[in-house]
């Protein structure tokens, strides 16, 4: 059963109603308002890992490549060079996993205040993409040994995630704030899932989140519900290390998504 943290869905700003998220489309207003905040530096050699091609993609890895445990992380629009996003590669890593972190924009990560819009972007690297890309890096980690494998997405990552979860590529799943996820998809999701949102993110409000839990639910789909509350959507990866409150959060949910997929994996 899903667990969902006590946060009143009417202490939300906003609300957004099942059939207007439904009707999103890729476009910055229908965005979670705080989708592009405090946007990350990219830094090509941060990290304990190194990178490395996989499936016709570079990747950044962490760990030991003998493993036969790995965790795909899939980013948000800011690409796999952010430092947030390698800090947490590297906990996978030292908690044993192989962690791999695909460039599924090609060296081309959506670039904050610049003169091309989210959409434009989006034209070119959409999720559709993205999750055909997952499939080639899949296949690669099979071939070189992998046993068992769970996955991870953050914002565009969890859409692409979502669809990884319909199929049986993966022991586990877990989407970190993610974008554009409707009910249909969580009610075609096969494998154990888990949800770790944000109190104040209208893409994936809590009232959406019951609904999921429901639909988990009657579907006999092992799940973990949590919505954090006083933080915004983005806020395990692109938090301000100055934010005390926000920090303790996002160390919160990276436990949280280690303990899920490690309940999965290591039965294997």
């Amino acid at each position: 059963m899903a667990k969902i943290a006590q946060v009143s869905v009417l202490k939300l700003a906003i609300f957004v109603t099942l059939s207007s998220f439904v009707s999103l489309s890729l476009a910055q207003d229908t965005l979670s308002r705080h989708c592009l905040e405090n946007p990350p530096t990219p830094n090509s050699t941060y990290g304990a890992g190194l990178v490395k091609h996989i499936g016709g993609l570079k990747a950044y890895v962490s760990g030991h490549s003998r493993s036969r445990l790995a965790i795909l992380l899939v980013s948000d629009v800011y690409g796999y060079e952010a430092p947030h996003l390698r800090d947490i590669a590297d906990k996978v890593a030292r908690a044993g996993f192989y962690a791999v972190v695909p460039d599924f924009f090609f060296g081309d990560p959506y670039v904050a205040n610049s003169s091309r819009t989210i959409p434009e972007w989006l034209k070119i690297h959409g999720t559709d993409k993205g999750f055909e890309d997952a499939k080639t890096v899949i296949a690669a980690l099979r071939k070189e040994g992998i046993h068992a494998l769970g996955a991870a997405g953050f914002c565009w990552g969890g859409k692409v995630i979502v669809q990884i979860a319909k199929t049986d590529f993966t022991k586990a799943t877990v989407l970190l704030h993610p974008s554009w996820v409707t009910l249909d998809d969580i009610k075609a999701v096969k494998v154990p899932i888990s949800i770790l949102a944000a109190e104040l993110d209208n893409g994936t409000p809590p009232e959406l989140l019951k609904q999921f839990e429901e639909a988990l639910t009657a579907n006999k789909v092992n799940n973990f519900i949590k919505i954090f509350a006083k933080v915004k959507h983005g806020w395990t990866i692109r938090y301000n290390e100055t934010d005390i409150p926000t920090v303790k959060a996002a160390n919160e949910a990276h436990k949280d998504l280690l303990d899920w997929l490690s309940k999965y994996l290591r039965k294997h």
